[in-house]
């Protein structure tokens, strides 16, 4: 008995010991491994307007947790629907860091392994031995095998935020007092001035991977539909208070349609039952909302525990969730965080411009250091705060507050005449982050023009500091003839392939090779068909349709062009990827190129094709040019007789005879050929430009020099977003293909329609129709000035997306992904973490058509900066 009871002494006091030591020991104790991380349990009060069922405690326990307990470099392992089931907190490493990571992955395999041992092991009736292995078990009560082996599967990290709430805590100070009054305003319940804690913990430059953007993260494609402004100039989304009601907006509309669903499945529906799917519809949308009520009926916890669908996923079934813990942590705060001083309430007097200014004429009137007014007015863009673009007119400018107020500064602004854009050279300076494409596109110019002035190789290199030289605006303009990208089309019933090329004016041989389809194919109704691009009308008259297979420089030799004046042509340097259904330009005339016909074949049969780039020919005028007058050809190395006739666009056989030489005759570099019949604007371009090759240009390029387009990133590449034209019957018609982040609205706003009723109707679209990514869409234009003007405002919303991204995200590297089953651009950008129109920037087929199985897509790996 006495041995017994010594042995039991010693056992106990062993373990005393071993606790004890595993507190301070990594790895060897069992409060360290399997005590620390278990999710704590919160005596949470709720109310009428928002309620908590019993059933979602648990969650909501452990998003209190995430907020108030570990912080940003902790990642907490847990089971991705079962919140709170907390395997393991890796202390110091964050979830998406990229040293973190490997470490983070390597310890979810270490517990998927664990547990399907446990599954195992379970399934025999085995014992379970080992702390680790009972400790595991005890999280799954019913001790389901197959519960325990999905688990292993459903391993999910989310990073703490302590740290971040406890800032957060001091920005609520500088917003509360107006996101309070908008949303009494708004008649909207107070405890919503919690929700953006869970959106951007109150941080109103807060910028997500997905591209949601500011207070209340709202997307590019919804800013539109909440009456916010996101141009070259504005984002409306950065401004808090603008930001405010367009969310109170979103949140009335959310609950006055989620209520007439829920009231035809249950008439008595109170409405704190609503209040969880119209706080869900903000990260679900309403119409997911919708279809879960018609579905499963008003019953919230029914719907997260049953319902189905690929987009209610994690951060849906979890947002409701974290709104409680959001608010129950921010209304217990000293408990958490002790005294946190709130920031001060933002004050301001609100100017509204009666016409544009510039940044520095504001500054200057009003005595306040750009800085200052940037801190007032985050709507503005980075366009407007490096001089690229002015503030707008109507633009409601926020000045501090003062006594005396700003009276005589307003009268002086006012008084002052309207500033003008430079038509001269602009000198611009470098910043962090710039690309010489990026800098065109902001000054609305070409990049091929900007390296041109600035001597600047096809690589592009920059450097930060370097002096740029930028055209004014009253130089030459963006537009040009670039490649123009095919869209897609859902075959309807009825349909023909021939009857849909005629719809969207395409030949019907483009268009039934471009998909592989012979004239008596039949068509599928559902089935998705590439609809060739088309040229925009700028007096090219011959276009090439691309087909599988081709390649630039196979088309090119196969046109006997150049491959180096192809590339040219169409704006694009040797990484560009062209793809079925693209129109690509086949210059009409290009100087030096070689064009080759079954013609030249006939009187020149043993000269052999070579596709290197020619130089440009020296033509002087024999006399002053006239239409079917003669110039001098200056022969240069490789060139033959009647590739130099077909070039000049007259005939052989009277270039032969003019010269008194028979097909058979050679001739050499210098000679000097007189070429009758030349066109006369033919001859003019060839003149100046020959003038350009002997004595070089004004802007130091050298001699010969063509310029291409760098070899820049995918992101900073422009892409044809120019309203694509072509003749039907003899009338012209307007087409785009949809884009990310567009939608209806958009376009309606940018031509100034006064609504989508006419683009719908051009397009036999239902109400309610949803656009589809990279779709052909028919617009109703109407002059060349609303066509224009579409073009600047659509290109400055998309330049406006790259420039955000590019502030807030670094790409730093590109792998390769194979498509699964299942796999859409949409699913992608969500499991990828990038925004949809980055992924489309990286694979321009995807703008055309859907990803297929074991298709390779390039998909760009992005690091927040600074992280």
């Amino acid at each position: 008995m006495h041995l017994l009871f010594f042995s039991f002494h010693r056992l106990r006091w062993l373990l005393v010991v071993l606790v004890s030591l595993g507190s301070v020991i990594p790895g060897m104790g069992l409060i360290d491994a399997h005590g620390h991380h278990l999710v704590n349990r919160h005596k949470m009060t709720c109310n009428a307007a928002f309620p908590c069922p019993r059933a979602m405690r648990p969650r909501v326990d452990f998003w209190i947790d995430v907020y108030s307990r570990w912080s940003s470099k902790d990642a907490v392992l847990h089971d991705a629907n079962k919140p709170d089931r907390v395997y393991d907190v890796v202390r110091g490493q964050a979830c998406r860091s990229r040293k973190g990571s490997k470490l983070v992955t390597r310890q979810k395999a270490v517990i998927a392994g664990e547990l399907r041992s446990l599954a195992t092991k379970v399934s025999q009736r085995k014992k379970v031995w080992g702390t680790q292995a009972q400790h595991f078990l005890s999280m799954f009560p019913r001790r389901d095998p197959a519960e325990i082996r999905r688990a292993a599967s459903n391993i999910r990290c989310q990073g703490g935020n302590r740290d971040r709430f406890r800032k957060a805590l001091k920005r609520y100070g500088t917003y509360r007092p107006m996101v309070r009054r908008v949303l009494r305003q708004s008649g909207l319940q107070s405890d919503i001035q919690y929700l953006p804690f869970v959106e951007s913990l109150y941080n109103p430059a807060a910028y997500s991977h997905l591209g949601a953007a500011g207070l209340w993260q709202i997307m590019p494609s919804t800013a539109r539909s909440l009456g916010l402004r996101l141009n070259a100039t504005v984002d409306e989304r950065l401004d808090p208070e603008a930001a405010t009601w367009a969310a109170a907006r979103y949140l009335n509309d959310s609950r006055t349609r989620l209520g007439k669903v829920a009231k035809k499945k249950r008439s008595g529906i109170r409405t704190g039952e609503l209040s969880p799917f119209v706080i869900t519809s903000y990260n679900y949308g309403v119409n997911g909302m919708e279809r879960a009520i018609r579905k499963l009926g008003p019953n919230f916890v029914r719907v997260l525990e049953r319902y189905r669908s690929r987009k209610f996923r994690v951060a849906v079934k979890n947002f409701y969730a974290s709104f409680l813990a959001a608010r129950y942590v921010a209304q217990n705060a000293k408990r958490y965080f002790g005294n946190v001083s709130a920031n001060a309430p933002l004050q301001y007097r609100t100017l509204k411009l009666k016409k544009s200014q510039s940044v520095q004429r504001l500054s200057a009137v009003f005595g306040i250091s750009s800085k200052q007014l940037k801190r007032l007015n985050p709507a503005l863009t980075r366009h407007v705060w490096k001089g690229w673009r002015p503030v707008p007119k109507n633009y409601r400018l926020r000045l501090p507050l003062r006594q005396g107020g700003w009276g005589s500064q307003v009268k002086r602004l006012q008084a002052m005449t309207t500033e003008h854009g430079s038509k001269g050279v602009i000198n611009y300076r470098v910043a962090r982050g710039d690309t010489i494409c990026a800098i065109a596109s902001a000054f609305d110019v070409r990049c091929s023009e900007l390296l041109s002035i600035n001597r600047i190789g096809k690589k592009g290199f920059i450097r930060v500091g370097q002096t740029i030289l930028v055209p004014g605006r009253g130089g030459s303009s963006r537009r040009a003839t670039v490649p123009a990208n095919p869209g897609s089309y859902m075959v309807r019933s009825g349909d023909t392939g021939c009857a849909v090329a005629k719809r969207f004016a395409v030949a019907c041989n483009d268009l039934l090779s471009t998909n592989g389809l012979a004239m008596n194919s039949v068509l599928q109704v559902g089935q998705a068909l590439i609809i060739p691009g088309v040229l925009t009308n700028q007096g090219v008259k011959t276009s090439y349709t691309v087909r599988h297979g081709d390649s630039v420089c196979a088309v090119a030799a196969r046109l006997g062009i150049s491959c180096e004046v192809f590339l040219a042509a169409n704006e694009m340097n040797m990484r560009t990827l062209i793809f079925p259904g693209q129109a690509l330009r086949i210059p009409r005339r290009i100087p030096g190129s070689v064009a080759r016909s079954t013609s030249i074949q006939k009187f020149d049969a043993n000269q052999k094709e070579s596709t290197a780039a020619a130089p440009v020919p020296v033509v002087r005028k024999a006399e002053i040019p006239t239409a079917g007058t003669t110039v001098e050809y200056v022969v240069r190395k490789g060139d033959s007789v009647c590739e130099i006739a077909l070039r000049l666009e007259t005939d052989c056989k009277q270039l032969l005879a003019s010269n008194q030489l028979d097909k058979r005759a050679v001739i050499r570099p210098g000679q000097v050929l007189s070429v009758p019949g030349v066109p006369s604007d033919l001859a003019e371009s060839l003149i100046l430009e020959s003038d350009k090759e002997v004595t070089g240009t004004s802007l130091g390029v050298p001699s010969g020099q063509r310029q291409l387009l760098p070899e820049v990133e995918p992101l900073d590449q422009e892409i044809d977003l120019t309203i694509q034209t072509a003749s039907r019957n003899g009338a012209v018609i307007y087409r785009i293909n949809v884009e990310a982040e567009e939608t209806l609205g958009h376009y309606s706003d940018w031509l100034k329609s006064g609504g989508t009723t006419s683009i719908r109707r051009l397009n036999d679209f239902s109400k309610g129709r949803q656009l589809r990514l990279g779709e052909v869409l028919l617009l109703p234009v109407e002059n060349d000035g609303q066509r224009s003007a579409f073009d600047r405002e659509r290109h400055d919303y998309h330049r406006v997306l790259v420039e955000e991204f590019k502030e807030h995200y670094d790409i730093i590297e590109v792998l390769n992904y194979v498509t699964k089953k299942g796999d859409s651009v949409w699913r992608l950008a969500r499991t990828q973490g990038i925004p949809t129109w980055l992924i489309m920037r990286y694979n321009p087929l995807l703008r055309s058509a859907a990803p297929v199985v074991s298709q390779v897509l390039k998909m760009p790996s992005i690091q927040r900066r600074g992280s």
